[in-house]
């Protein structure tokens, strides 16, 4: 069952877990890795251009979700598919 956390709380739980860079739309990064136990992490940075204008983003580099400030996050399953919504997550935040 989905729980709606804040990103404090989400970082407490999935800080360490290192992402990566994935894709760019709409003035929003997202990064996505996976932790230790298989829990599939999904991090999004921006929305608007005021928010990415200096955030500095390499293909391939890993960065811990605690060093991110972004919008949303979500923890899935590692059952769940990818592209699956917040309704799917373990956990996950907005911070519009």
């Amino acid at each position: 069952m989905v729980q709606q956390v804040t990103q404090t709380e989400f970082n407490k739980l999935y800080g360490d877990v290192e992402v990566e860079f994935v894709s760019y739309y709409k003035y929003s990064f997202t990064f996505s890795g996976v932790a230790d136990d298989g829990t599939r992490i999904v991090v999004s940075v921006g929305g608007c251009a005021d928010d990415i204008y200096k955030m500095d983003v390499t293909a391939g580099e890993k960065v811990k979700v605690e060093d991110l400030y972004g919008s949303y996050g979500a923890a899935y399953d590692k059952d769940v598919e990818v592209g699956a919504s917040y309704e799917d997550a373990i956990h996950f935040y907005m911070d519009y």
